[in-house]
């Protein structure tokens, strides 16, 4: 209520009010004159001129309330000058509000269908989540089964591959198995004859045996010399099966030298010239009576000691058995074979040994030390310059 006395336009109020009483003050005072003077109008009595005057002033009252308000006012200039119009405005507008609280109703009718519609599509969309949820969890799990498979995959792969390399290995190693069986049989199948052979006749040499060995050395060797050189090898082993045999070496055949290994001794000589050791060696089992299958080694010879190094050394205590001095000997002996192995000194191919020992002068080195009365210092020197090709000799000496 407040807020409507504020809204008041009171500025108005108080001016129309101020007016109309002026107004009706002047009409007043003109009526009272014109009554005392007895003035009449359209020959009225007084008091009926007196009463239109008061009349006309009401109605300049008005007038001029109208006219005051039609200027301060649009909506009442509105209401006073154009009240059709506002009335056909009113009812196109009411007609308007009643089809648009139609619509509304259609609207709402609709809204509501709407909303019908938006709950089941907000349902069927909650399934589809739903099988969206369950697709997506089983894609998960299938694209871990899927890596799981990969891996499985790629390990199975790894694996085949490495069983197919082990299977070519395997079938290498068969191959090779098989070379070697089939190489064992025809060694089985020769040494079955060798037996037979050795068993029939006496054995004339034996595989890997060497039948003589000698040295070639010089600026220069030429092929010719080297053949020289074969040929002594071979009338060697002739008088060495021939002594074994007790017969001259001229009813010996003749050793049957590998072509090959003499052409290669010849390359190697003649491409580094010095000294060499030429060895002759059998290839195989032979009995009496058939020639023996030999082939030539190359070895470059080479001073491996010179005369008296001092090969080995050892003190032992007075009063030491016979037994003990012996075994110390013989370890001595075997230290020095294995060190001049170690050096260069080829061994023997049967026996492996480098060398031999004057066996009198061993003997007369354990009597001496066995009945010496204080202790001994033994001491193996080398007796002459010892080459690649040997033989170690040696001397002992004692204090």
């Amino acid at each position: 209520m407040f807020e409507l006395f504020r809204e008041m336009n009171w500025s108005l109020l108080g001016t129309l009010a101020i007016v109309s009483a002026v107004v009706a003050w002047a009409g007043d005072i003109i009526g009272m004159k014109l009554g005392k003077k007895r003035v009449t109008f359209l020959k009225l009595r007084p008091k009926y001129t007196s009463r239109i005057i008061s009349v006309i002033t009401g109605i300049g009252i008005a007038l001029f309330t109208l006219l005051v308000i039609s200027v301060a006012s649009e909506p009442v200039r509105t209401a006073l000058f154009s009240m059709n119009y506002v009335q056909n405005q009113i009812t196109s507008l009411t007609a308007e509000l009643q089809q648009n609280r139609t619509n509304i109703q259609e609207m709402e009718l609709e809204l509501f269908r709407s909303k019908g519609d938006v709950i089941e599509k907000q349902e069927e969309l909650q399934i589809l989540e739903e099988k969206l949820s369950a697709g997506t969890k089983n894609l998960k799990e299938a694209r871990s089964e899927l890596e799981k498979m990969t891996i499985l995959k790629d390990k199975t792969e790894e694996e085949q591959k490495m069983l197919l390399e082990e299977k070519a290995i395997l079938e290498q190693e068969s191959k090779k198995l098989e070379a070697s069986v089939t190489a064992l049989k025809q060694e089985a199948e020769k040494l079955k004859a060798d037996i037979q052979r050795l068993r029939e006749g006496r054995i004339a040499a034996l595989t890997g045996e060497r039948l003589a060995q000698g040295v070639i050395s010089g600026p220069e060797s030429t092929a010719h010399q080297i053949d020289q050189a074969v040929d002594r090898l071979i009338g060697e082993a002739q008088a060495l099966l021939a002594y074994r045999f007790g017969t001259k070496p001229e009813s010996i055949k003749r050793p049957l030298v590998d072509k090959s290994s003499i052409d290669r001794a010849k390359s190697i000589i003649s491409k580094t010239p010095g000294r060499y050791l030429l060895r002759l060696t059998a290839l195989s089992n032979a009995v009496e009576g058939e020639p023996v299958m030999a082939e030539l080694e190359t070895y470059n010879s080479k001073l491996i000691f010179n005369s008296g190094d001092m090969l080995a050394e050892k003190d032992i205590k007075k009063g030491s058995s016979r037994e003990d001095v012996e075994e110390t000997l013989f370890i001595m002996l075997r230290d020095v074979n294995s060190r001049a192995v170690r050096e260069g000194v080829l061994r023997d191919p049967l026996s492996g040994n480098v060398g031999s020992i004057d066996t009198s002068e061993f003997m007369q080195v354990i009597e001496y030390i066995t009945n010496s009365k204080s202790d001994v210092r033994l001491r193996i020197f080398a007796a002459q310059d010892i080459y690649t090709e040997g033989p170690v000799k040696i001397r002992f000496k004692t204090n």
